[in-house]
């Protein structure tokens, strides 16, 4: 299996280096990656995908599950993790996991076992 990642604020990348995922990560979307991966994103906006996102899936169609990260799930309930969210329901894939900033060790060992399932 394949990684991919979008950072911003850096919470993705970390989540990413925890796991020791060898993973492109994703600048404007003009990314390319050979067949199936799993994506890690965050929430921009009001619940929205980022853009460079958007444009990857759609130049990349192996996506097979996502990995979502958000900040401060209490403050943004209505709207936490949508990102990964949006990403699940438009290409029918599951969200393995839902992570508040880089998520706990507890996180990251369901994110691997996940990951190791696929």
């Amino acid at each position: 299996m394949k990684y991919a990642y979008v950072s911003k604020t850096g919470h993705v990348e970390k989540i990413v280096g925890k796991l020791g995922l060898d993973a492109l990560k994703i600048v404007d979307g003009t990314e390319k990656i050979d067949g199936d991966y799993v994506i890690f994103t965050y929430t921009c906006g009001k619940g929205q995908t980022p853009k460079p996102v958007l444009k990857f899936l759609e130049n990349n169609p192996g996506v097979k599950a996502v990995v979502g990260s958000g900040s401060n799930a209490k403050s943004h309930i209505e709207t936490f993790n949508f990102g990964a969210e949006n990403i699940s329901k438009v290409y029918n894939v599951p969200v393995l996991a839902k992570l508040n900033g880089v998520g706990t060790d507890e996180d990251i060992e369901h994110i691997r076992a996940e990951l190791a399932k696929l």
